[in-house]
């Protein structure tokens, strides 16, 4: 299945010390166009994507992001784009709390899952971005006749670029690839300490599962919120693995969602109006992870952005996870059924 085929059907789209560190200088995110090449410098440049190589001949200065997360990339990278892509005729906003500041006022939303060619066009851009996307060939090919674009890296899955392929991949087509460097750099370096000062994560067993209506799923090694895991030090693998996949997800059967008590600890997705339901379903509730008190709410919906900062995956999104997702795993993990997981405090 598609990342956004499940999406698209939503309606939404004390810790301190056990975190030591990941609220220092590497955590926060740059400011806008912090050490940015200047405009104008090392072009043309070419940039090799799945649908071949785009040229740029000059510092984009009318940027389309139509990847769900390109744009944080982008104003990472001192770029504020013209318009970008999220779901249309939900609530969804792809303003969040980690882009908020460097976003400004939210520019035109673009239905990333039914392209509007016409509304691009008249933004009149000089590039277009799909690399966090599911872009097809026949797509790239009616954007390119607007302006140069930029699609998905050659060798990741649709909707699921870690965030040093991507972040490289659009700071090369910024003219800025150094800059896009550093910052993988910085955020390698952030993880790197969460792993070193959260030994309690490290090596333990971790999934990703879903329950949407009456059907499950669990993402796959692709999936950025799988990535989060592993790169906090937790692992992935075993048959729940290979059931999975390297894409995004993959249907689980209900006889199979036991898979899940071989974890150390489960990241249960679903609408934050069917938390309770999810709990409650008879076969998530006789699960030892969800007995026990090994698991994380990360609900679609509502307040809080848990979901979205681990789903995006993106060089802002990851920070905002290490600070508030770190702490709830370690709840989750700790072997203390007294420590609730699923409270921000």
């Amino acid at each position: 299945m598609r990342r956004r085929q499940f999406l698209s059907a939503l309606g939404g789209a004390a810790a301190a010390a056990a975190v030591a560190g990941c609220a220092n200088q590497a955590n926060r995110a740059p400011a806008a166009g912090a050490s940015a090449t200047p405009a104008g410098s090392g072009f043309p440049v070419q940039v090799r994507h799945r649908y071949g190589t785009t040229t740029v001949p000059a510092a984009p200065q009318r940027v389309v992001t139509l990847g769900q997360t390109d744009h944080d990339a982008l104003l990472a990278l001192g770029v504020v784009p013209v318009a970008v892509a999220g779901f249309v005729d939900s609530d969804y906003s792809p303003a969040r709390p980690w882009n908020e500041a460097l976003l400004g006022p939210t520019p035109p939303v673009l239905n990333m899952l039914e392209i509007p060619f016409e509304k691009v066009a008249a933004l009149q851009p000089d590039l277009v971005l799909g690399v966090m996307s599911g872009l097809t060939e026949d797509d790239h090919t009616k954007l390119s006749a607007i302006a140069p674009t930029v699609a998905q890296p050659v060798d990741h899955e649709d909707w699921a670029v870690p965030f040093p392929a991507h972040t490289r991949l659009v700071g090369a087509a910024l003219g800025r690839a150094a800059e896009a460097d550093r910052l993988v750099t910085e955020l390698e370096a952030a993880f790197a300490e969460v792993r070193a000062q959260n030994p309690v994560l490290v090596g333990k067993r971790a999934a990703c599962a879903e329950l949407w209506g009456a059907d499950f799923a669990v993402l796959g090694t692709g999936a950025p919120r799988t990535q989060f895991l592993t790169d906090v030090g937790m692992t992935f693998s075993g048959p729940l693995a290979a059931l999975a996949g390297k894409g995004y997800n993959a249907p689980l059967s209900a006889e199979k969602v036991d898979l899940l008590d071989e974890l150390d600890v489960v990241v249960w997705t679903t609408e934050h109006t069917d938390v309770d339901a999810l709990l409650d379903h008879e076969v998530v509730r006789r699960l030892r992870t969800t007995t026990e008190g090994r698991y994380l709410l990360a609900s679609n919906g509502g307040e809080d952005d848990l979901l979205y900062s681990m789903d995006w995956g993106s060089v802002l999104s990851n920070r905002w996870a290490i600070e508030h997702a770190v702490p709830r795993l370690i709840r989750a993990v700790d072997g203390d059924s007294s420590t609730d997981a699923n409270s921000a405090g």
